[in-house]
């Protein structure tokens, strides 16, 4: 389901995220400010922002991480960022190394991220890098649930309380029901970015503590009054949990729990349409093609080094279709990611592994084969993604996955007999809130499958089913980052 954009055009009161607006990584009063990051979170939530004006407005609320980011702020955190929808006032939380590295890596990175991306199967036992989830010891939990109560506590300090608080992501699950025994005073609304897991499936690697985990994780964001997700599947699986773990009554459109009516739906996310089509029409062809993609197609895979991506997978495809004849040059770009959580070196290995055999395949057919692990320019991103003949995507499971649709934006300064296919696992969000956009050019598969893999990447290098037409460059035009957002803050504003 794609939500329809309402009337309203509200603006975030108080925004509370792990991740800040921006990290200061340059001493106060220099010339260079830290630009602002590229994440899909800050893509999105960017349009509602509304300007300080001294008393009304956004405030972000998100933990401080930057080198010299106490430089930037008062003896609370605070500071004013400016931006392109006016000023920010942004309050930076400070941990200790020891709370955040528990609250961070152990519990949210180590434990509930690869748990909440099993929505399908036991992705620990279909590949020999997918971590299972780590159940976190006491001590981790309790720094997980103080950085929830600091959040929790900045937003009740705000004064005079705002009407909506609107908190992001699985980090700070459990603000939501902290500010409901706090008695907060507006409304609460919480967003999950990720997928939701199938319990069934998650429970093969939970024991009682783990169980009881998600158990707290799942009680803490029914405190909101409005819950958004990724896809309506996400919210049948939570509807599903919360009625199990947490004792909630199925309702039309929500769950009752506790004497309250919790509204939950999906609002898959949207992409800043403008600011990727500015950035494809200013920016070169990348040199690092330069002379790659003579006369070949052009594939390529572009994402964070994740091992919900299928980047082993996705390799292993490109090597056998080299094998069996098709001519095309590869070229992938993986961002590292979360040095400090053990389980990314098992990734690695995999990845190394699979991208050493699809080196060998394309040298063995003479055709030329790049895949990187490097954190490269924003404008080099979209450039690749304008220039690809074939965008390979292939997430294991997926909350959104933006690439696809940054694609089809970037791809419109094409000719339309010369736009590329768009491939995307059949988990991840994108392929849910486009379904039915085959022969427009996004086309879903299973990362698992890897005959469908290969076969797939076949047609696409053949143009089928269908390039990116103007019909789906269209609709993610339409449903864009501000619709998105614009859509969950109205809703919650119309929530009693």
């Amino acid at each position: 389901m794609i939500p329809i954009l309402g009337k309203m055009q509200p603006s975030a009161d108080l925004i509370l995220a792990n991740r800040a607006y921006m990290d200061h990584e340059a001493p106060f009063g220099g010339e260079n400010r830290t630009p602002v990051g590229k994440s899909g979170l800050l893509a999105a939530v960017r349009p509602v922002i509304g300007s300080w004006d001294g008393r009304t407005g956004t405030t972000w609320v998100g933990a401080g991480r930057g080198r010299y980011d106490r430089q930037w702020t008062d003896a609370r955190g605070f500071e004013i960022i400016p931006t392109a929808q006016g000023d920010l006032r942004h309050r930076r939380l400070f941990f200790d190394e020891g709370t955040w590295q528990a609250h961070y890596a152990a519990v949210a990175n180590s434990f509930f991220w690869p748990l909440l991306h099993l929505v399908r199967e036991p992705l620990p036992d279909h590949t020999a890098y997918y971590p299972a989830p780590e159940v976190p010891s006491p001590r981790d939990w309790a720094a997980y649930a103080n950085v929830n109560e600091r959040f929790a506590m900045a937003a009740l300090e705000e004064a005079p309380a705002p009407r909506t608080c609107w908190i992001h992501d699985y980090q700070l699950a459990l603000v939501p029901a902290l500010l409901r025994a706090c008695a907060f005073e507006g409304r609460v609304g919480f967003f999950l970015h990720t997928t939701f897991p199938d319990l069934r499936v998650a429970e093969r690697y939970l024991d009682v503590s783990g169980r009881d985990a998600l158990r707290q994780f799942v009680a803490g964001i029914l405190g909101a009054d409005l819950i958004g997700l990724q896809s309506p599947g996400d919210v049948e699986r939570f509807k599903a949990a919360a009625v199990e773990l947490c004792g909630a009554e199925l309702v039309s459109g929500s769950v009752r729990v506790g004497g309250r009516r919790v509204r939950i739906d999906a609002y898959p996310v949207g992409i800043d349409v403008e600011e990727i089509l500015e950035v494809a029409r200013d920016t070169p062809r990348p040199a690092r093609l330069a002379g790659i993609a003579a006369g070949l197609p052009l594939v390529v895979g572009l994402e964070r080094s994740d091992y919900t991506k299928g980047i082993p997978e996705r390799l292993n495809a490109v090597a056998r279709a080299y094998r069996e004849g098709e001519r095309f040059a590869y070229m992938g770009i993986a961002a590292p990611t979360r040095a400090s959580v053990a389980a990314y070196d098992r990734l690695e290995g995999a990845i190394e592994t699979a991208a050493a055999g699809a080196s060998a395949a394309a040298a063995a057919a003479s055709l030329p084969f790049v895949h990187a692990c490097e954190v490269i320019d924003w404008a080099e991103v979209v450039a690749l993604q304008r220039e690809a003949d074939v965008m390979f995507t292939s997430s294991l499971a997926d909350g959104m996955n933006l690439v696809p649709l940054q694609t089809a934006v970037a791809q419109s300064l094409r000719p339309p007999a010369r736009r590329a296919v768009i491939i995307s696992g059949r988990d991840a969000g994108v392929a849910s809130a486009f379904a039915g956009f085959e022969a427009d050019g996004l086309v879903a598969v299973d990362p698992l499958d890897p005959d469908q893999m290969v076969r797939t990447l076949r047609e696409a290098l053949a143009g089928r089913p269908g390039r990116v037409t103007d019909r789906l460059i269209d609709a993610v035009r339409l449903h864009d980052a501000r619709a998105w957002a614009t859509q969950f803050l109205a809703d919650l504003e119309q929530t009693c």
